[in-house]
């Protein structure tokens, strides 16, 4: 069946981006930074089994083989405004949730920092969520899903985890994104996995800064969603304030550790 011309221009233009970051994107061996070159060695090339991958892959599978039908919020550009529309659950989880690898990655990167405080936007069915949170356990979770009946589902599966100590916000990122970071929330790492558009994303950077620490860390999802989230991707490296940036592809990474000297890596992972 032929695509349509706007699914076209999509396929090509992220094949595009990957092929691009294929040709850029270097080994362990072009990196010269002690900080950097410890997170490829003990994160990204990391191949064992980790006990901490198997609440989320449990739920995963479990969500897989859902045949329920949920009513699904999209905001859209944000705010008040929002549509709603039906999709299953088995659905949800096959195309929007996190998927194995990068879902074992993002466990990784958080159980090698492991953060007091975990900020994450988009939570879904809670997949993504709970890597996060089985891989530092101590870490306070506050993560933010639009979708009332999808976030029922995050928050159930959250239970059956074991995991009641959650903190799921429901609503807008707009709406609640800057009244979390009023009551004084400090969030070590900060995972932004939604609304994949640059003003948007720009804009959840831009309310997030003042509120972070030197060791801190933001995880942007689909960094080449888009050209326009290239766009915004190559405005956050520039930001004065980061001092790594890593383009790991599916997702972007960017540290503000002081005594850092300023870098943009494009690595594999």
């Amino acid at each position: 069946m032929k695509l349509d011309s706007f699914a076209e221009k999509i396929f090509i233009m992220r094949w595009s981006a990957y092929l691009r970051y294929l040709l850029q994107s270097g080994s362990r061996y072009s990196v010269h930074s002690p900080f950097v070159y410890n997170l490829v060695e003990n994160v990204f090339r990391d191949k064992q089994f980790h006990e901490y991958y198997l609440v989320a892959e449990t739920v995963r599978k479990r969500m897989l083989h859902s045949d329920k039908i949920i009513q699904m919020k999209d905001y859209g550009t944000g705010g008040d405004n929002s549509q709603t529309y039906s999709a299953k659950v088995s659905h949800i989880a096959r195309y929007s949730a996190k998927g194995k690898k990068n879902g074992r990655l993002l466990a990784r990167i958080c159980h090698y920092f492991s953060p007091n405080v975990i900020l994450e936007l988009g939570t879904s069915l809670g997949i993504s969520t709970l890597y996060l949170k089985a891989a530092s356990p101590v870490s306070l979770v506050h993560t933010i899903e639009g979708s009332p009946e999808v976030a029922e589902i995050a928050l159930q599966n959250f239970r059956q985890a074991g995991f009641s100590d959650i903190h799921l916000h429901i609503g807008s990122f707009e709406l609640l994104l800057p009244e979390l970071l009023k009551n004084g929330l400090k969030p070590e790492l900060v995972f932004i996995d939604g609304n994949h558009t640059k003003e948007a994303t720009l804009g959840y950077f831009s309310e997030i800064l003042p509120a972070l620490q030197s060791k801190s860390i933001i995880i942007f999802d689909d960094i080449h969603w888009s050209k326009s989230m290239e766009d915004a991707w190559e405005i956050i490296q520039k930001n004065p304030q980061v001092k790594i940036s890593i383009d790991l592809y599916w997702m972007g990474l960017v540290f503000f550790r002081q005594g850092l000297s300023k870098q943009n890596f494009i690595l594999r992972a």
